[in-house]
């Protein structure tokens, strides 16, 4: 398939009138001719992707165009989407080859009638299975704006309840390694040898998916795990061999409002040499990643970086917190408190 193929498919399967879908201003420019970056990124990416898994494109436009009218519900479900397909391209663009060339990656594999991961693919040698989470952000994005105090770890309600605070956002992070271990427990027995990643996609305040997952006292691959069984013990994931956190949902609003992402580069590029990093966190309870698999993930070891927000924290307090700067990141972004931020 040739990218003007994509782009006619982009422009006939997505509503071009407003208020139809929350993409149909980029639809109804891509018609007259007139590809915004964000688009551009989007149907290269697909059109990379189609190449290796045939039909994908239409797929992912399909569950696009499913969503239709506007709101932040739906925006959101469109996040999680592009974030997908974000993913998807860099493993694809990193993918070793077969003999014929093509790219050594299948898009949902395992046993047809259950749930699988996004995508496998084979880099430097190694098959590895991805399944790909994003959070809804938007709600709690104001909460940030508008508390002076944010939570980040699990502790009695009672140390931190006059402080009024914005609570952690672990929920999700528990959910998503709950799911993926499931799948990755079904994916293995269809390549046994593969290592299996979950990937989440935040925003760009990534201390806290860091602390919901690696908090001494909280932390979901630690024995003080906030997640317990019926025993009382510490649920494990020993499907899940590490997650692989990106700060990328605040690049696509950006990308989204026609704005240019805060690195300078294109949108939906995924392999990116520069600040921030993505950052992979070994699961104790998984087997250990190959050196060698890091650089086609463009990421890191965790314990490789030591900036202060890849750090657990207990409690933020946003100086200069203001009620009146929550808003939407869909029509303007949210920065907490406008100001400066203390992390204890």
């Amino acid at each position: 398939m040739r990218p003007s193929e994509v782009l006619k498919m982009f422009c006939d399967i997505i509503p071009q009138r407003y208020p139809e879908h929350m993409f149909c201003f980029f639809a109804a420019n891509a018609a007259q001719g007139n590809v915004l970056p964000f688009a551009h990124g989007i149907i290269r990416a697909l059109w990379r992707i189609d190449n290796a898994a045939p039909g994908y494109a239409e797929e992912m436009l399909k569950r696009m165009a499913a969503i239709k009218n506007t709101g932040e519900d739906q925006y959101e479900a469109l996040i999680q989407i592009v974030s997908e397909i974000y993913v998807t391209v860099g493993a694809v663009e990193s993918a070793d080859r077969n003999a014929d060339h093509s790219e050594m990656f299948a898009h949902e594999p395992g046993a047809a009638r259950q749930k699988n991961p996004e995508f496998e693919a084979c880099a430097n040698g190694h098959w590895y299975a991805n399944e790909v989470k994003t959070p809804k952000l938007i709600d709690f994005s104001r909460l940030r704006a508008k508390n002076f105090w944010q939570v980040n770890a699990r502790h009695p309600r009672e140390f931190f309840s006059h402080l009024a605070p914005t609570l952690p956002r672990d929920n999700p992070v528990k959910d998503f390694l709950v799911s993926a271990n499931a799948k990755f427990d079904a994916y293995a027995r269809h390549r046994p040898d593969a290592y299996r990643l979950l990937t989440i996609v935040w925003d760009d305040y990534i201390q806290e998916p860091v602390t919901a997952l690696l908090h001494p006292q909280s932390g979901l691959l630690t024995d003080k795990s906030f997640n317990r069984d019926g025993q009382g013990k510490a649920v494990e994931y020993p499907f899940v061999d590490g997650v692989l956190l990106i700060r990328y949902q605040h690049q696509i609003v950006r990308a989204t409002r026609v704005e240019p992402l805060m690195d300078g580069e294109s949108p939906m590029v995924y392999q990116h040499q520069g600040f921030p990093p993505k950052v992979l966190i070994q699961n104790p309870k998984g087997r250990p990643l190959p050196d060698d698999l890091y650089e086609p993930l463009n990421a890191i070891p965790y314990d490789k970086y030591l900036g202060a927000e890849y750090h657990p924290g207990d409690i933020i307090m946003w100086v200069g917190a203001d009620s009146s700067s929550a808003e939407s990141p869909s029509s303007k972004e949210s920065k907490p408190g406008q100001g400066e931020a203390k992390q204890e």
